[in-house]
């Protein structure tokens, strides 16, 4: 069996090198190695020619299936860059359950010989059984990396949101320009700075597009209500943007304490998941020997 050895190190020597290439080329690809050049130029003047009839959804979004909308949606928020399409996430997918089945067969293989010959209907049962479970969990473990991701960057987007919201409502009464009043709001930000800097050099060109690229590059439905106060201030009156940008801020707040209460709910259960993870293992060592104990007692009584 020492050929398939080398053949399962190969695929999985394979496998890295594919997994790493598909992580790194979405973002060399972006660099820009001459801000002069021709090519740098052109994609800087295609990324600000946004039409301002633009609707605040985006129509490719009703085309895709639910499950791409997810992963669209938690991409964004887990910062997952724009090259990574739901098809190369569904490969990597794939990838990982295969990096796993090999090494699960290869453990197997140094553990046991590697001989399939003399196993019985129900070892046959059981090492495939095995080797499905731990393609399984390479198989989810991505989903599950990308659902814990997109989950704290929500909580951190939505408290950025609660933030510049009540600096807006503070801003908007001095009646200063709005990009000024734009960037002061958002100087003490970490994620949602990069978005606002960007809303703020556009703002003087296109507002309408200005804030639909604000909306789109945030990803997350908790700033319709910033993007619509954001409208507002553009259209209405300072006094009609205050009342608007603080019934944003308590709609936030809201938000944020159901989810800080949720969070307080499940805690007893995550607690005495983790407390019971070290006492089930004391609880196996403990009985271990007993077991086997027993069982080499019963093998002699009943051969």
């Amino acid at each position: 069996m020492i050929l398939f050895r080398d053949i399962t190190l190969i695929l999985l020597f394979i496998l890295f090198i594919t997994g790493s290439a598909l992580f790194w080329l979405p973002f060399v690809g972006r660099i820009k190695f001459s801000r002069m050049s021709r090519l740098s130029l052109l994609v800087q003047k295609q990324k600000l020619r946004i039409k301002p009839n633009l609707k605040l959804n985006s129509d490719n979004l009703e085309n895709m299936s639910p499950k791409e909308r997810t992963y669209i949606e938690r991409s964004r928020l887990a910062g997952i860059g724009v090259g990574w399409t739901y098809r190369h996430f569904y490969f990597l997918r794939g990838v990982t359950a295969a990096a796993f089945l090999m090494l699960a067969i290869l453990f197997w293989e140094i553990s046991s010989g590697g001989d399939l010959s003399t196993l019985t209907m129900k070892g046959w049962v059981k090492v495939f059984g095995e080797w499905v479970l731990v393609a399984l969990i390479g198989w989810w473990i991505p989903v599950w990396f990308l659902i814990g991701f997109a989950a704290q960057a929500r909580s951190r987007y939505l408290l950025e949101i609660a933030k510049l919201s009540e600096r807006l409502a503070l801003c908007v009464n001095e009646k200063a320009d709005t990009r000024d009043i734009l960037l002061r709001a958002g100087r003490t930000l970490v994620l949602l700075k990069p978005h606002i800097q960007e809303l703020a050099a556009m703002w003087g060109k296109n507002q309408q597009a200005a804030i639909w690229r604000f909306k789109e590059a945030i990803g997350i439905s908790e700033v319709f209500p910033l993007v619509n106060a954001l409208y507002a201030i553009s259209k209405a009156e300072a006094k009609d943007v205050v009342k608007v940008l603080q019934e944003q801020t308590k709609s936030i707040d809201a938000t944020l304490e159901s989810d800080i209460n949720r969070r307080i709910e499940n805690a007893p259960v995550w607690i005495s998941f983790y407390i019971m993870i070290p006492f089930s293992c004391v609880v196996l060592l403990f009985l271990y020997p007993w077991v086997i104990t027993i069982q080499s007692q019963l093998m002699n009584v009943y051969p």
